[in-house]
């Protein structure tokens, strides 16, 4: 969301309801920088249920969507970007810090 805002991009991020509730405040921050919540209420009502309603709406959205995924999670190659990346930035803080 915030990364979205910054660039004046516009954000639709998929939280279980379970999540949502949970996580009430970073819904709000969210939601403050712009970005549209929506709170997926099939299945589980997490993390699983809200990957997939995000997928299904982005195979439906190809021409106008982008995919970003914030965890390890998803269809190939999203799980191995994350690792990579998240890698980076810890190789980065290690330096840093060392």
């Amino acid at each position: 969301a915030a990364a979205a805002a910054r660039f004046g991009m516009e954000c639709e991020i998929f939280m279980g309801a379970l999540d949502c509730e949970r996580q009430k405040l970073n819904v709000f921050r969210m939601t403050l920088l712009g970005a549209k919540v929506h709170a997926v209420q099939e299945g589980t009502k997490t993390l699983k249920d809200a990957v997939t309603a995000a997928f299904m709406d982005y195979a439906q959205h190809l021409d106008d969507t982008f995919y970003i995924v914030g965890s390890a999670v998803g269809p190939y190659p999203y799980p191995q970007m994350v690792r990579d990346f998240q890698s980076v930035i810890s190789k980065e803080s290690r330096r840093q810090i060392l």
